[in-house]
C-alpha cells in the first residue's frame, strides 16, 4: 500500500510492518519475569499476560500490526547545570509522547482510511495495549535488544519511544533495517552503572529496584530505601543506563546551555517550577503532583509529604 508508505515515511523516521505475527518469542521469559514477582505490583502486566502472548491472541480479528519510532525531544539533551538540580528522564521532556503517536498515528489513517477494508476498527496503543512492544518491534526490525532491557537502534540509540497501530485488513510485511549483530556484545556499562543495582543479570531487570518504578509507577514499593540511598537526583524516572550506553554516545544539545528543562534546582521555588513543568511536559502528569512534590522534599532531605487536595493519580508507564 503506497499510501501507507507515503504516510508513515511523513510522520515516522523508522517504522515497519508485522502481518499476522507469530507469537513473540520472549513471551516464556515474560512469564518467568512475573513468576518470580519482579515486576512488583505492576499487577495489569499478571492481568494482561495471556493476551501479550500474540497479537491474534491479544487481539483477535486484527491481522497487521505498524509500528514506528519517535526520537526523544531535541531539548532532552540539554546539559546538566551542575549539582543542586532534581532531574526528569529525557523521555518525558515535551509533549506526551503518548499524545504525539495519537496524532502521528490519526495522520496516517486519516490518508490510508480509503483503502482499509470495509469494517476495519485501527486501534492506537501507544505504550498501553496488551502488547510485548520491544519485543514486537525487535520482529520488525526496529533494534535489537540491549542488556538494560531496552531496544537499541543502529541510528537513534535507546533514546526513543515506540508507538503500534493495529488494522484487521491484511498488509504485506515491511521489515526494518535490523542490527546485523548483537549491539552489546561484552559491554555491560549498563549494568555496572545502575544507582539501585537493578539488574539482577543482563536482560534481567528487577523492576522492585529500578528508580523510574520507584519515582513513577510505585513510590510505596520502597521497602529497601533505595530512593534515599541510591544517592541518584531524580525526580521522575532514570537514565543512567541509558547515559553509558556508547550507542547514546554523541548526543549534543541541540538548544543553548542556559535552558535546561530537565533539571529543577532544589531551592524554594521548586515547587512552583515543578507546577509549570507539568503544563510543559505531559508525561509528568502520569504522577500526580503530591507524588513529585513529595519526592522533591525526598530530595532536599526533608522526608515531608506534600499533599495537594483533589490532585489524583493517573496511570502509570509501562517499565
Amino acid at each position: 500500500m503506497d499510501s501507507l508508505s507515503r504516510a508513515m515515511d511523513l510522520e515516522f523516521p523508522d517504522w515497519g510492518i508485522l502481518a499476522d505475527p507469530p507469537p513473540v518469542p520472549e513471551w516464556s521469559y515474560f512469564i518467568d519475569w512475573l513468576s518470580r514477582g519482579l515486576h512488583g505490583k505492576l499487577g495489569y502486566l499478571e492481568r494482561t499476560a495471556p493476551r501479550r502472548r500474540s497479537l491474534s491472541e491479544g487481539y483477535p480479528g486484527y491481522r497487521s500490526l505498524v509500528m514506528g519510532i519517535l526520537p526523544y525531544d531535541p531539548r532532552a539533551f540539554s546539559p546538566s547545570p551542575g549539582p543542586g538540580h532534581a532531574e526528569i528522564a529525557r523521555y518525558a521532556v515535551g509533549e506526551d509522547y503518548h499524545t504525539r503517536f495519537e496524532k502521528a498515528f490519526t495522520r496516517v489513517l486519516s490518508r490510508i482510511s480509503p483503502h482499509l477494508l470495509p469494517g476495519d476498527e485501527p486501534l492506537i496503543k501507544p505504550d498501553h495495549g496488551a502488547l510485548l512492544e520491544k519485543s514486537l518491534a525487535q520482529m520488525a526490525g526496529l533494534g535489537r535488544m540491549g542488556k538494560n532491557t531496552l531496544l537499541i537502534h543502529p541510528e537513534f540509540g535507546s533514546m526513543f519511544t515506540i508507538g503500534s497501530m493495529l488494522l484487521k485488513t491484511p498488509l504485506p510485511e515491511r521489515k526494518a533495517r535490523p542490527f546485523p549483530r548483537d549491539p552489546c556484545g561484552g559491554c555491560s556499562r549498563c549494568l555496572e552503572a545502575c544507582p539501585t543495582g537493578a539488574f539482577e543479570s543482563a536482560y534481567i531487570l528487577d523492576a522492585r529496584r529500578c528508580l523510574s518504578y520507584l519515582t513513577i509507577e510505585r513510590p510505596d514499593d520502597d521497602e529497601e530505601g533505595l530512593r534515599k540511598s541510591s544517592g541518584d537526583p531524580w525526580l521522575f524516572g532514570c537514565d543512567r543506563c541509558q547515559e553509558v550506553c556508547p550507542h547514546n554516545a554523541g548526543r549534543t544539545p541541540l538548544v543553548p546551555e542556559a535552558f535546561s528543562p530537565r533539571f529543577v534546582p532544589l531551592d524554594s521555588n521548586a515547587e512552583t517550577l515543578v507546577r509549570g513543568l507539568r503544563k510543559v511536559h505531559g508525561a509528568l502528569s502520569r504522577a500526580s503532583l503530591s507524588r513529585l512534590l513529595s519526592r522533591l522534599e525526598e530530595l532536599r532531605g526533608s522526608g515531608s509529604d506534600p499533599k495537594v487536595p483533589g490532585d489524583g493519580e493517573k496511570g502509570g508507564i509501562r517499565l
